[in-house]
């Protein structure tokens, strides 16, 4: 193991897929540095939360976000 491999990994963006790249990366166990513009995470959805899109929000979500919500432990799918 290197001092590189103790660096955290860099997460640009707090929005849903940046979200869901660091409950990915958690669940491998691994350190992660979440980076947002906004004050909050999601923030740029929530302002554009009047615009209707077409996907339902159900296909949006990511397994391990929701695990990582909840506290539970996704299996490790490598």
């Amino acid at each position: 193991m290197t001092a590189l491999d103790k660096l955290p990994i860099a997460v640009i963006g707090g929005g849903p897929v940046g979200l869901a790249a660091a409950a990915h990366l958690l669940a491998r166990g691994l350190t992660v540095k979440l980076y947002e513009a906004h004050p909050t995470v999601g923030a740029n959805l929530r302002d554009w939360g009047h615009v209707r899109v077409f996907t339902p929000w159900h296909y949006c979500v990511d397994v391990a976000s929701l695990a990582h919500a909840a506290g539970r432990i996704i299996p490790d799918r490598r």
